[in-house]
């Protein structure tokens, strides 16, 4: 391989693992923050129903 090649493919791979780990973290707060709202204050829409 050529000089800097590897240390290029390691520091593309460290951004994709640093970048799904902040994913799946943000999903996980997002879950929580949703189970933490009051659902009964939440609007009704027409359009909602799945017909």
């Amino acid at each position: 391989m050529p000089d800097g090649l590897e240390y290029l493919l390691i520091f593309i791979a460290v951004v994709v693992v640093y970048t799904i780990a902040k994913v799946i973290g943000y999903m996980r707060l997002s879950r929580e923050q949703w189970e933490q709202v009051d659902k009964s204050k939440l609007k009704e829409w027409d359009d909602d129903e799945d017909d």
